[in-house]
């Protein structure tokens, strides 16, 4: 599996997604475990993914990378969309099952949060959890987000509405976090 380094962390490494990839992104997405909490109501399939990381490829408002542990695929981060005149980026993350446990979520976040302030240069990122996904909204707060408010029964999966919790983490929270120094005053979105 050798793939090119876009950032690594301490347990995980991101990379940029690849065809032989798909196969396990189609797998993942489609587990049962993964396709639920994310709200997919249909499964994908192998052409699907192809179709859409070859779009991806076109796209300059979207990074998705995959996640990667102790050498093996475990998951995908990404930030889509980026909106640079606003300076706001969307994250979203699944790890497959089989790798849950591991804090390779977090690591992947925090990893794609600091690259979206530091590189990207936005302002505020923003992610969103299923009432029905606690882990995930947990997450969210554990790496500093902020709930900033509840889209009632606003999503349809599985045969039901379900709540959208709707999170955001701004550049200044996350350096008064991190330590990272203060908030670059000459940045522009």
């Amino acid at each position: 599996m050798p793939h090119v380094t876009f950032v690594e962390g301490e347990r995980v490494s991101l990379h940029p997604l690849e065809e032989d990839d798909l196969a396990f992104v189609t797998e993942g997405v489609n587990h049962p475990q993964v396709r639920t909490p994310v709200g997919q109501s249909f499964p994908t399939s192998l052409a699907r993914e192809r179709r859409y990381l070859s779009e991806l490829n076109e796209r300059t408002d979207a990074v998705q990378l995959l996640v990667t542990a102790d050498g093996d695929r475990a998951g995908v981060v990404e930030l889509d969309p980026i909106d640079r005149e606003a300076g706001v980026a969307d994250l979203g993350i699944w790890i497959h099952p089989d790798r849950h446990g591991g804090g390779y979520a977090r690591e992947a976040i925090e990893l794609m949060i600091d690259y979206a302030f530091s590189e990207l240069r936005v302002h505020k990122v923003t992610a969103n959890a299923y009432a029905t996904n606690t882990p995930s909204r947990k997450m969210l707060e554990a790496v500093g987000f902020v709930q900033e408010g509840v889209g009632r029964e606003d999503a349809f999966f599985d045969g039901e509405y379900h709540d959208t919790h709707y999170f955001g983490l701004l550049e200044h929270e996350w350096d008064e976090r991190t330590g990272s120094g203060e908030a670059d005053p000459e940045r522009t979105a």
